[in-house]
C-alpha cells in the first residue's frame, strides 16, 4: 500500500521545504486589480512586496475553488496514495478549507480527511511537515490525524509587525479592534486565538517587540531539544536569523526552521514582520 499523501494549501509558507517533503501544495490567489497569481507559482515573493508597497491598488486574496483541490486529490489517489490528509489555515481567517472539505465530499470522502488547523503560515507549515515524514516511515493515516489535531491544539505563534496598515487594511484585525487608534504609538506582538489574530502584548519599539517573542519563547519551552520552532519573515531575512540564533542557543530545539512569509499572507503582515512559531 502506498504511503498517505499530505496536502496543503500556500499559506503554509514552506517554500522549496514542501516539495523536499513530498507535499502537495494548494496556491490560494492574490489579485491586484485585475491581475491574478496564483501565490508561489506565477509570484515570487520578491515580486509581491515589490508590486505591495508601489502599486496604487491593494491586493486581495481568495482561497482556491474546489475544483484545484479536486485535480490534486484525484491525481494523488491515482498515482497510488492509499489515503490524503489534507491541512488547511484557520477557517476563521480563509474559506481555503471549505473549499478543500467540499473537493473532498466530490473525490473520496472515505479516504481524504480534511483538517482546519486553526493556524496559518509556518504553524501550519509545521503540522505539515510532522505529517509528511510520519506518512514516509509509514504511520496509518488514523495516527496521522491523531498526531495533527494534537499537535494543532499546542501551536504557539507569536509575531510582530512594523506597521497594522496591511492588517487593518485586509480585514483580519480579529481582536486587533481596540488597538489600531493607537497604531502610530506601540507595536503589537500578535498571536493566535481561537484561530483567529489577536492581541497578545504591545510595546513601545519594534526591537523590544522582537526581543519579548524570543523571550516568549526561551520562557514558555520546557527544556533543551524537544521544542519544533520556525522563525518567519516578510523580506527581513537578516532579522529572521538573528532571531533563529537566538533561540537555537536559548533551547537547542529539535527542529528549527525559517522562511519568508509568502504573498497571501504578506498581504496582511506587510514588509518586515518577524514572527515565531513553535510546539511544545
Amino acid at each position: 500500500m502506498s504511503p498517505v499523501a499530505v496536502v496543503t494549501d500556500s499559506t503554509a509558507d514552506l517554500g522549496e521545504l514542501a516539495a523536499k517533503a513530498g507535499i502537495a501544495v494548494v496556491p490560494l490567489t492574490v489579485s491586484f486589480g485585475n491581475e491574478h497569481f496564483r501565490d508561489g507559482v506565477d509570484l515570487t515573493g520578491d515580486e509581491f512586496y515589490r508590486r505591495l508597497t508601489t502599486s496604487s491598488q491593494p491586493p486581495t486574496t481568495a482561497q482556491p475553488p474546489p475544483s484545484a483541490f479536486a485535480t490534486v486529490y484525484a491525481k494523488l489517489l491515482g498515482a497510488g496514495a492509499s489515503a490524503i490528509i489534507s491541512l488547511h489555515c484557520s477557517g476563521a481567517l480563509s474559506g481555503t478549507y471549505n473549499s478543500a472539505a467540499s473537493a473532498a465530499k466530490e473525490v473520496d470522502p472515505s479516504r481524504i480527511e480534511v483538517i482546519d488547523t486553526r493556524s496559518v503560515s509556518l504553524g501550519l507549515g509545521l503540522l505539515a511537515l510532522q505529517a509528511a515524514d510520519d506518512a514516509r516511515q509509514g504511520v496509518d493515516r488514523a495516527d496521522i490525524t491523531q498526531r495533527v489535531r494534537s499537535d494543532a491544539s499546542k501551536i504557539e505563534l507569536y509575531a510582530t509587525i512594523p506597521s497594522l496598515t496591511y492588517l487593518a487594511r485586509g480585514g483580519r484585525v480579529g481582536q486587533l479592534q481596540g488597538i489600531l487608534g493607537n497604531v502610530l504609538r506601540i507595536v503589537p506582538i500578535i498571536t493566535l486565538k481561537d484561530g483567529e489574530v489577536a492581541e497578545y502584548s504591545k510595546v513601545r519599539t519594534f526591537a523590544r517587540a522582537v526581543d519579548q517573542i524570543v523571550e516568549i519563547v526561551t520562557s514558555r519551552v520546557h527544556g533543551r531539544g524537544h521544542a519544533r520552532v520556525a522563525v518567519l519573515h516578510s523580506v527581513a531575512p537578516e532579522l529572521a536569523a538573528t532571531v533563529a540564533r537566538r533561540i537555537e542557543t536559548a533551547i537547542a530545539p529539535a527542529l528549527l526552521i525559517s522562511e519568508g512569509v509568502g504573498p497571501t499572507v504578506g498581504t496582511h503582515t506587510g514588509p518586515g514582520a518577524v514572527g515565531v512559531v513553535f510546539i511544545q
